[in-house]
């Protein structure tokens, strides 16, 4: 059986761990089948979203620890050139389309850090999130990039130091995640979020996604130099004129996606 089932729902592709005997935890196979399904994305004709999601009543439990895990991500190859995690995360940031988590139960460590890493956080109530890394000796190392990214600083350092989780209400008071829904108003909320995503320009949210994760690494001077010189950019694609035209003609536009 694959540990990563994939599912073409509309403009969606769902990626959904598929290892419920484990709690969906993080081997190598999982994240591989992630990342191809990510990047795979990007040449899927008519996809606009990726959702994912975990089989049963969690999201994922991180990586797998039990005696017996096969591929589990803290054995890394020295001749890899990047651990598997990283593959991951890196296919999310050159993603051309936003990346959903469909956070059906408790995320924590690497699961958690999966869900920093998409692009939207849409969550079950009652799920918790969190990293207990240093309850079994050691940091959540590979995450904490998106992390820092996601979560304020201090509350962070919180997470991470006492490996206490937090609620889905707490998360989304510090702005963690999107939005906390019954859990059987999930799959609404998501599709809901799909369909907004779908009424608008891809290629408006192509290059608006890869100049957001470029701002990320530069000073606000050169951020604000970078978005002077993307957007005539913008303003000249397929899609932009196309806006101007349906809004002038007050209609709906008709996305080319160029």
């Amino acid at each position: 059986m694959q540990d990563v089932r994939r599912e073409r729902r509309g403009p969606a592709l769902w990626l959904t761990i598929d290892r419920e005997e484990r709690r969906n935890a993080l081997n190598e196979s999982v994240l591989e089948g992630l990342r191809e399904g990510v990047a795979d994305a990007r040449t899927a004709d008519g996809i606009r979203a990726v959702v994912i999601t975990g089989s049963g009543k969690v999201f994922c439990a991180g990586g797998d620890l039990k005696p017996d895990a096969d591929g589990d991500p803290f054995r890394v190859d020295p001749a890899e050139v990047e651990n598997p995690v990283v593959s991951l995360f890196r296919a999310i940031i050159d993603c051309e389309v936003p990346v959903i988590a469909r956070v059906n139960g408790h995320a924590l460590a690497g699961g958690f850090g999966l869900v920093c890493a998409c692009d939207f956080a849409i969550v079950a109530e009652g799920t918790r999130l969190g990293t207990p890394e240093t309850r079994i000796g050691l940091f959540p190392m590979m995450i904490l990039p998106w992390m820092s990214r996601t979560i304020p600083r201090r509350k962070l350092l919180e997470i991470c130091v006492t490996g206490e989780p937090i609620g889905a209400q707490e998360a989304l008071a510090h702005g963690i995640v999107n939005h906390v829904v019954p859990s059987d108003a999930l799959d609404a909320k998501v599709d809901q979020l799909v369909s907004s995503i779908a009424a608008a320009s891809p290629t408006a949210i192509r290059l608006g996604r890869r100049a957001l994760a470029m701002m990320d690494t530069l000073p606000l001077g050169a951020s604000l130099e970078y978005a002077q010189r993307v957007l005539p950019q913008m303003a000249r694609t397929e899609d932009a004129r196309e806006g101007f035209r349906a809004f002038n003609e007050k209609r709906a536009p008709v996305w080319p996606g160029r």
